[in-house]
């Protein structure tokens, strides 16, 4: 009371027994103080909580800090008992269960201090009505006025209101009935967080409910030959290789074992969603002539070449060059016009690389040996041919030059501009020509090579990638970005599938690396091959694809390259095939898209 102790010790006695009803009893005053300070405490322990839900993934510790802080959170989390620490799902819903317990506490003590203001207000009107002194009806009367202003700040309206704000955002997110910690997604799906609580995403590039993702129909294995251009007989393909061109159209060659060996080719077009319209197979061997290893590179201007060897070991070299849809006949525009076959080498064991050059014209690059002389040994090096497609198909050969003074197997080729490439090869040591005894492992070598008028022309300091390795085995090379290409190869020693980035100078032609060979892999893999697929010049990647061998599947390993730290970063990997296929070869299409071609095992019946 705002009038001081003289005040109150003249009033008489029923003026003080009135005046007595103001007073609030040690109970209410006990139950106003412990409100604020239970109030205080779950305001310190719900923002404590608060941030436990925005980072998910936060320890139990920082949960028991927070429930430390208020009796309530404690209460609630003792209720149930979980083996281990509380996941993200449970914290959440430990705090939904403690607000909604606190709203309600905040609901019944609003109502029983309404009730007892009510009472209150009956007996100050009925005690103000009763006092006869002047000083005591206006203590009353503001008595009365201070009660009504109490009565507004204990409602506890505020206090309901941000409970039920909490209790909306927390039921967003465990409106789902679990948290990601609980999901179980399928394969190609990842769990995901959304307004409606945990749920399980088809990954990019798949189709689904989340619990079963799949590839979309048109991107599922199809074949590469119908069975009724065959005679209804099957066809048993190996060592196959692609090549696109010319925006969507590819070429396929391989070994069709079920016809003795012949080499066969199939060209077609690529469509959107997966599909391709395909010719029929075509042989471009002769007679019961047999192709190992074949490889093909399409033009620009639409001409074909093929290359093979007639025999798995010390086989004869031949190229033949075909022009596409040169006929000029409506619907014919797959159409082959073959030219002859031209030798070029001899004693060939190993696969051959090709690289496309304008002007309609290849590099074929190969492992080549010369003949005994008396002054000088037998030997083998590393040799390319430079040639050029008519318009008929018909190949001219127009100049054979060296890359490599050691002997090469494992060759490899990647465009780094229309003239330049690069070539990826297994060398024989180098020696030092002052110090003989030291030698340079050339396992895992990189050559810049460049075409100019009718002149191949190689730059005689090659990279060593691992320059004190050896067993460096299959291997790829692919563009990433301007000036800057990806050397994956299979190492045979750690058994590990690594992965390094070199970028070559534009003015000196010097290769440089720049990311060190990184492990993307554990483990063997009979195959490392990569497919230039960047998606922007801007964002950089890199494409593997291998087998994993224990797991017997096909992969596909993408990194992204970054242009500011120059390292390969977020790799992640991708199964394509559940199963090994015998032989496998892709080409990079438009738009992002790559084309895989494979022999399915047991039966060799290619799909792509």
């Amino acid at each position: 009371l705002p009038f001081g102790g003289r005040f109150s010790r003249s009033l008489r006695v029923r003026d003080r027994r009135a005046l007595a009803t103001v007073s609030p009893t040690s109970a209410e005053m006990a139950l106003s103080t412990s409100q604020v300070v239970g109030c205080r405490r779950f305001l310190s322990a719900l923002f404590l909580a608060a941030g436990l839900i925005h980072s998910a993934g936060a320890a139990a510790a920082d949960f028991a800090a927070a429930a430390d802080a208020s009796e309530a959170v404690v209460e609630a989390a003792a209720q149930q008992l979980h083996v281990g620490d509380p996941t993200a799902f449970q914290k959440a819903s430990y705090l939904l269960r403690t607000i909604e317990k606190f709203k309600a506490s905040a609901q019944l003590a609003r109502l029983n201090v309404e009730r007892r203001h009510r009472a209150e207000e009956v007996r100050l009107s009925a005690a103000i009505k009763e006092a006869e002194a002047p000083g005591t009806k206006l203590a009353l009367a503001q008595s009365l006025s201070a009660d009504e202003r109490a009565l507004k700040e204990k409602s506890g309206e505020n206090v309901e209101k941000f409970s039920e704000s909490m209790s909306a955002v927390l039921a967003s997110a465990t409106l789902g009935g679990t948290g990601c910690e609980e999901m179980v997604c399928g394969e190609h799906a990842s769990c995901t967080v959304t307004s409606t609580g945990a749920e399980c995403i088809c990954k990019e590039g798949y189709v689904g409910l989340g619990k079963s993702c799949h590839a979309p129909v048109d991107f599922k294995p199809h074949r590469l030959v119908d069975p009724a251009f065959s005679g209804g007989l099957p066809t048993q393909a190996i060592d196959l290789h692609v090549s696109a061109f010319q925006t969507d159209r590819i070429a396929i060659v391989f070994r069709d074992v079920s016809q003795g060996n012949a080499g066969k080719i199939v060209i077609g077009s690529a469509r959107e969603g997966g599909l391709a319209d395909l010719a029929p197979p075509q042989l471009f061997t002769t007679g019961d002539g047999k192709a190992f290893s074949p490889i093909v590179a399409g033009t620009e201007g639409g001409r074909l070449a093929v290359a093979w060897r007639d025999e798995n070991r010390m086989g004869t070299c031949w190229v033949r060059g075909a022009a596409v849809g040169s006929t000029n006949i409506r619907g014919a525009d797959l159409s082959l016009a073959w030219g002859d076959k031209v030798n070029f080498c001899m004693g060939q064991a190993h696969k051959m690389a090709f690289a496309d050059l304008p002007g309609d014209r290849v590099a074929i690059l190969f492992s080549d040996r010369s003949k005994a002389t008396l002054s000088a040994p037998a030997g083998s090096f590393g040799s390319s041919v430079l040639a050029s497609i008519g318009d008929k198909g018909g190949v001219s050969l127009l100049g054979q030059f060296r890359f490599s003074e050691h002997p090469v197997c494992r060759l490899e080729a990647t465009k780094l501009s229309p003239t330049a490439f690069i070539i990826a090869a297994r060398a024989g040591s180098a020696l030092d020509d002052l110090d003989p005894s030291v030698a340079t492992k050339q396992e895992a070598m990189a050559i810049y090579a460049e075409v100019i008028d009718n002149d191949l022309v190689f730059n005689p300091n090659p990279a060593n990638i691992e320059p004190a390795r050896s067993q460096i085995w299959s291997r790829g090379v692919s563009l990433i970005a301007p000036d800057t290409f990806a050397y994956a190869y299979q190492d045979g020693v750690d058994m590990k599938v690594k992965m390094a980035v070199l970028e070559v100078s534009p003015t000196t032609h010097m290769m440089q690396v720049v990311q060190r060979p990184a492990v993307i892999r554990d483990g063997f893999s009979p195959y490392v091959s990569m497919l230039a697929t960047p998606y922007l010049p801007s964002q950089p990647h890199t494409l593997v694809y291998y087998e994993d061998h224990a797991a017997n599947r096909s992969m596909v390993n993408l990194c992204t390259w970054s242009l500011q730290s120059k390292k390969l970063e977020g790799c992640e990997d991708f199964v394509w095939l559940n199963q090994k296929p015998l032989s496998v070869a892709g080409a990079a299409l438009p738009g992002g898209k790559i084309l895989l071609a494979f022999a399915a095992a047991p039966s060799g019946e290619p799909h792509y």
